[in-house]
């Protein structure tokens, strides 16, 4: 979990902080998970990557802020995919976002109009 949450946000964001740098600006939004956030049972491995994560995030601002550039994450609770609708109830996935709403959110994120935001997770828990 370590590999496939942490691993590549750590190493995309060491790829393109020096360009942003460079240009004096820049944005980098991560997706992380409502379980890094808010611990959850039977899921220790998943929770402790997505919460490494998010630590990572916060870390990301206070050391890139000052060079202008803003690190943000989106975290869904639950994605409406397919996958998930095959294997979960249809009053569990009543409450799921679909990943257009997420897109949008990174879309915003990395907009002009999030100019002053920067060190947060968006929660997207769904209704």
């Amino acid at each position: 979990m370590i590999d496939v949450n942490l691993g590549p946000a750590l190493w995309l964001s060491q790829a393109v902080a020096p360009h942003m740098q460079r240009q004096g600006s820049g944005a980098i939004v991560h997706v992380t998970a409502r379980p890094g956030i808010e611990p959850s049972g039977g899921m220790a491995a998943y929770s402790l990557s997505k919460a490494a994560l998010v630590y990572l995030i916060r870390i990301l601002d206070i050391e890139l802020r000052p060079q202008g550039i803003r690190v943000n994450a989106v975290a869904p609770q639950l994605l409406d995919t397919p996958a998930n609708r095959a294997m979960l109830p249809a009053e569990t996935m009543a409450h799921a976002v679909a990943p257009e709403v997420i897109a949008d959110l990174i879309a915003f994120l990395v907009s002009d109009a999030a100019a002053p935001v920067s060190g947060t997770i968006v929660p997207a828990y769904g209704a």
